[in-house]
């Protein structure tokens, strides 16, 4: 049985004198197309094929040996090669190019322009289509999938004067706040981060470093280590700027501060203006 709009294994049902055709079970007959970049060399009765099933632009079933990037219901990253009155078209790794109706798209579409993308199947036609309009086919609340401190998989989709909105788990909606953000980061690009807390409006803040003791007894760890590699001195300390901190150990200044105050409390290093020094070192200097 074939599921339109996504990857298929199909059986060659019968071979015409201009194709073959697959056996779609529900489907019906489903037309084997040349493919972009490859194609399956006189296919025999009863061969099984791994193929794209989808309407084309002349309503016809049919099912291509090209794999897109995205299938109905998943995002990518995709690149905008074309723009019409009625949208945008977008390159997804098939022979035709993924169409964006006007009434889907968010923000300004580009040729060259890169875009997170949502692929379905369009209502009316059947037809594959995009949208960047994210908040119409993902969840933006909580729906007890997730909890604090939770690690998930985050795909940065848009930047906004707060930060940037990312997709959680590929099903999800969540916010990174500018003054959390200690690297660069950019539309498409894909990462591991934390539930921060979830707001009493429902919806998700997220964190790109582990909130938890855990994490601060990590980090307490990484600087003793980098102390003793330096001879018992750093000049990192909590007056230090957010970037070097960030470059050194990946971490925010918060949650620097909360480590070096640990490790300051259990009497593991001395801490002045200038720098943080190893106990066992100190007499050295």
């Amino acid at each position: 049985m074939a599921t339109l709009g996504q990857i298929n294994r199909l059986t060659v049902s019968r071979i015409g004198p201009y194709s073959a055709y697959l056996d779609g079970g529900n489907l019906g007959e489903v037309m084997l197309i040349k493919g972009k970049s490859k194609a399956v060399a006189k296919p025999t009765e009863g061969d099984e094929l791994e193929v794209f099933v989808f309407i084309d632009t002349d309503d016809t079933l049919v099912a291509s040996p090209d794999l897109p990037d995205i299938v109905a219901g998943q995002l990518a990253n995709l690149e905008v090669v074309a723009l019409t009155r009625d949208g945008a078209f977008l390159d997804w790794g098939m022979k035709s190019d993924l169409f964006v109706p006007r009434s889907e798209q968010m923000g300004d579409m580009a040729v060259g322009k890169r875009c997170v993308t949502f692929a379905m199947l369009d209502t009316g036609n059947q037809r594959m289509i995009g949208s960047t309009k994210l908040f119409k086919h993902l969840r933006e609340e909580n729906t007890g999938d997730f909890q604090s401190d939770q690690q998930v998989e985050l795909m940065i989709c848009q930047q906004t004067d707060l930060g940037y909105k990312a997709v959680i788990n590929g099903s999800h909606l969540g916010m990174l706040y500018n003054g959390e953000i200690f690297q660069q980061l950019h539309v498409g690009m894909k990462l591991k981060g934390f539930v921060k807390e979830l707001r009493p409006d429902n919806k998700i803040d997220l964190i790109l470093q582990k909130p938890s003791v855990e994490a601060r007894s990590e980090l307490e760890d990484k600087i003793l280590a980098f102390l003793k590699k330096n001879d018992g001195v750093s000049t990192i300390t909590d007056k230090s700027p957010p970037e070097e901190i960030y470059n050194t150990y990946a971490v925010s200044k918060k949650a620097y501060k909360h480590a070096i105050g640990g490790l300051y409390r259990n009497r593991l290093i001395t801490l002045s203006k200038e720098q943080i020094t190893l106990i066992e070192n100190k007499k050295a200097y």
